[in-house]
């Protein structure tokens, strides 16, 4: 009888540790600048660190890459516009970027490319990329510019409002063959340790003690 319940308990107990969550090591800055964890993780340490944190710590670390930043300022359009151009180019290798342009019927599309060239052109010139195809876009965006208002004539005598809009389009090229895709593994393929980080299991509005 005593087996048992001692038997029940320990599966309580591995139940439980079971359900907790893998939480990151946070840093205290409130009284000291040591990196001293603020919060103990039991499912840390009992599983230790994943596959990819252990290669991380394995790998050399890369030297830092250039990063070229660019942009071109009050260009008259919408903003909702050139963003929809300067989405189709991000994260692609900047001599396929440079292919996108050329081909789309967009008017913003002339605007887009032209600041493309001339950040290869930059890359080349002030931050010595000698193999300007080793660079891809991080960042491709348009923000609001300077919003003109005139009037707008209608008949009868009345008159409304109208907005002449200017945007301006920024670029960020930076050094490398691209950004990897996160590609997501499916359960079955996960280890123990990322099956409990990804799906936590906990029985919610319970009011058992475990």
């Amino acid at each position: 009888m005593a087996a048992s319940r001692v038997e029940g308990l320990l599966k309580i107990a591995q139940f439980q540790l079971r359900n907790l969550t893998l939480r990151p090591l946070l840093c205290s800055k409130l009284h000291t600048s040591a990196g001293r964890p603020a919060t103990f993780s039991i499912t840390r340490e009992l599983w230790g660190k994943t596959p990819a944190e252990i290669e991380e710590e394995k790998g050399i670390p890369e030297p830092p890459r250039e990063t070229i930043y660019h942009c071109m300022r009050d260009i008259k359009g919408s903003p909702t516009k050139f963003n929809m151009v300067a989405k189709q180019i991000r994260g692609l290798p900047i001599d396929e970027a440079i292919k996108q342009m050329t081909f789309s019927p967009k008017r913003a599309a002339g605007f887009v490319k032209q600041v493309v060239e001339e950040a290869r052109v930059i890359a080349q010139e002030k931050h010595g990329i000698e193999d300007n195809t080793y660079l891809w876009i991080a960042q491709s965006f348009a923000s609001k510019g300077r919003y003109i208002k005139k009037i707008r004539y209608h008949a009868k005598g009345r008159r409304g409002l109208m907005h002449k809009k200017y945007c301006h389009y920024f670029l960020v090229l930076q050094e490398g063959s691209g950004a990897e895709k996160n590609k997501r593994r499916q359960k079955k393929h996960l280890t123990e340790l990322e099956r409990i980080q990804r799906h936590p299991q906990h029985i919610r509005n319970s009011l058992s003690w475990w």
